[in-house]
C-alpha cells in the first residue's frame, strides 16, 4: 500500500482523475469490505471538515451501512442508493455515499460472478467526490493515511492467524 501511496503523491500534481482507483483496488482484493471501509472514512473526513448539513440528515445511511451491508442483498443495496441519489438538494457527499451503497451491490454481485472492477469503480467515485479540489492535501494526506491504516490493521491480523 505504501509504494501505491508513493506513486500517487509523485503523480497527483497531474490533475490525475481516477487517482484513488489504485487504493479502493488493492483494499478489495484483500476484502471488498476495506474498501467500503476506506470510502466511509474519507466521506466522515470529508464531512467534518465542510460542516454540511446534508451529512447530518445522511448520516442514517452511514450507520446502516456499517451496521447491515454484509446482511442486505446487491438489490437491496442498489435499493438505498436509489433512495439517496433522489433526495432534494443534492450535494457531493450526498451523491458519494449514493455511489457508495452502489458499489456495495457491485462488490457483492462481483463476488458472485469473479467482476469486482464496477464496484471498484463505484467505490472510487464515492472517495473522489469528497475530495472536489486534489491539491487540497490536508485532505488528501488524512485520506492516504486512512488507506494506510486499514491496509496495516489488516495485514498486522492476518499474520497473526496465519
Amino acid at each position: 500500500m505504501k509504494q501505491i501511496i508513493e506513486q500517487l503523491k509523485q503523480t497527483i500534481g497531474q490533475k490525475k482523475i481516477l487517482w484513488a482507483y489504485p487504493i479502493a483496488n488493492k483494499l478489495q482484493k484483500y476484502r471488498y469490505t476495506l474498501a467500503i471501509k476506506w470510502a466511509i472514512e474519507c466521506i466522515q473526513i470529508y464531512s467534518s471538515e465542510i460542516k454540511s448539513d446534508k451529512f447530518s440528515q445522511l448520516y442514517k445511511y452511514i450507520q446502516q451501512l456499517i451496521e447491515e451491508q454484509n446482511v442486505l442483498t446487491p438489490s437491496q443495496c442498489l435499493e438505498i442508493s436509489g433512495e439517496i441519489w433522489y433526495l432534494p438538494e443534492r450535494e457531493e457527499i450526498q451523491t458519494a455515499i449514493a455511489r457508495l451503497w452502489g458499489s456495495i451491490s457491485a462488490l457483492k454481485d462481483g463476488e458472485e460472478d469473479g467482476e469486482v472492477h464496477g464496484g471498484v469503480m463505484e467505490t472510487t467515485a464515492a472517495v473522489e467526490l469528497v475530495l472536489p479540489d486534489i491539491s487540497d492535501h490536508h485532505l488528501l494526506d488524512r485520506y492516504l493515511e486512512a488507506a494506510v491504516r486499514i491496509c496495516e490493521e489488516y495485514e498486522s491480523q492476518n499474520q497473526e492467524i496465519s
